[in-house]
């Protein structure tokens, strides 16, 4: 399938490597979120593999084969070697276009700086430590709760799911200080919207619309779109593509998907909070692959512990929550 790769084993999936250590450490990774996915979920997560080809993407046809060897989610994995290949393409793309006329070896020296910057092991642990994980999430959730479907790109930034729950799914698989960073920069966020709602630009302003973040379409959505099919056309059908954007190109996609993010982690919050349930998000997957929409959800029999029935009544009730949540500092007058 692939004979050049390494592969290691758990209970619950395997990763194929170019070496054993690159693979313990990618395994390490997919089992933490592996014991998220139970704690949110409830249930257990599909059985996994991850495979990462040490100079390229794996071929489609050995993520088919995969598949068809037990793993019904195969996440295709970026090499250090590989990110950071993409990484240069991307820099030297904006860097290329922002010093256009300047010499050749100038322009070098900038993109070879900022790779190294971009690309530097603590960095890149850093990243993997959520993305791993992450992107499991979104295809533990999409093909745990619909086995059946398929991508539905102009509908969906993923699967069939709401866009919020498909992305609060993956946010939760992420490590621990992962989502705590998200947790403590929707707090920045907010606290700049309760200084004054009025001068809040809308961005600031839908970080706390919660009834806009149940219905909305991923925000990065339109944007990754239109760059990947700039930088590297149209997909084919039942194709893939990983593909690593940055500096301006990431700004554009961080600018419409980090409020969305920021949401996820924290509406989570509130949704445990108020249901006193840790796996509630089952239940919400549940209802949402019967074809029950968040309103339908909220008026149904099923219990919610305090959360309200109707999303009117859940928006003023997620405001007041958010009060306590992020308490304001109180001013003090310095000691005489």
């Amino acid at each position: 399938m692939l004979p050049n790769l390494i592969c290691v084993e758990s209970a619950n999936g395997v990763v194929l490597a170019g070496s054993a250590a690159r693979a313990e450490q990618l395994l390490t990774l997919a089992e933490a979120g592996v014991v998220r996915f139970k704690e949110y979920f409830g249930r257990q997560a599909l059985r996994y593999a991850v495979a990462e080809g040490p100079d390229a993407l794996v071929p489609p046809e050995s993520v088919a084969a995969l598949r068809k060897a037990g793993f019904p989610v195969v996440l295709p994995w970026i090499s250090p070697k590989v990110y950071r290949q993409q990484v240069e393409q991307s820099i030297r793309r904006g860097l290329t276009a922002r010093m256009a006329g300047r010499p050749q070896d100038e322009i070098e020296a900038a993109v070879q700086k900022a790779v190294d910057q971009q690309t530097n092991p603590e960095r890149f642990a850093r990243t993997e430590l959520a993305t791993v994980s992450h992107e499991l999430g979104h295809y533990w959730f999409w093909q745990g709760y619909w086995p059946k479907s398929t991508l539905s790109e102009d509908k969906h930034y993923g699967g069939p799911s709401p866009d919020w729950l498909d992305e609060m799914s993956a946010v939760l698989m992420e490590a621990p200080s992962s989502f705590n960073d998200r947790v403590k920069q929707f707090g920045q966020r907010y606290a700049t919207y309760r200084a004054d709602p009025q001068k809040a630009d809308e961005n600031t302003r839908l970080t706390v619309d919660i009834v806009n973040f149940f219905s909305e379409v991923h925000p990065a959505h339109l944007q990754t779109k239109m760059l990947s099919q700039q930088v590297g056309g149209d997909l084919k059908k039942d194709s893939f593509r990983a593909m690593v954007f940055s500096g301006e190109e990431a700004r554009k996609i961080i600018e419409g998907g980090a409020r969305f993010y920021l949401q996820s982690a924290v509406a989570s919050q509130y949704l445990i909070d108020r249901t006193g349930n840790r796996q509630i998000f089952g239940r919400i997957a549940e209802a949402f692959a019967r074809g029950e929409t968040m309103a339908q959800w909220l008026a149904n029999k099923e219990p919610k512990g305090k959360l309200p029935r109707d999303l009117k009544a859940l928006q003023a009730d997620w405001m007041a929550w958010l009060e306590t949540r992020f308490p304001a500092e109180v001013a003090t007058k310095p000691a005489a």
